[in-house]
């Protein structure tokens, strides 16, 4: 099962803009994700486990895109424009 916890309204360091963050908890897991926006554009998917950190930068994404990371291996370029496979993927099927 998975808990979704939005917190809107976070102020950035060094930006004027609001920013929001999306937890979202697998409860049979540790693995915690967030995702983070500013001004509804997806700027990072993050994933953390115990004592671990992962950030994986998205750029020129749809801000309403469903991303499913299921395995990302360390370099990945997932900006749209760089990478064909991820330009042409559906975000939103299973």
């Amino acid at each position: 099962m998975l808990e979704f916890e939005r917190i809107n309204n976070i102020l950035l360091a060094g930006m004027s803009e609001v920013g929001d963050v999306l937890l979202i908890r697998q409860t049979l897991s540790t693995l915690l994700q967030a995702e983070i926006r500013v001004n509804g554009y997806l700027l990072d998917l993050i994933t953390i486990k115990p004592q671990i950190l992962k950030v994986y930068p998205l750029v020129g994404i749809a801000n309403n895109a469903l991303i499913i990371v299921r395995e990302v291996n360390e370099g990945l370029d997932m900006t749209l424009e760089n990478n064909r496979t991820f330009r042409n993927f559906n975000f939103l099927e299973d």
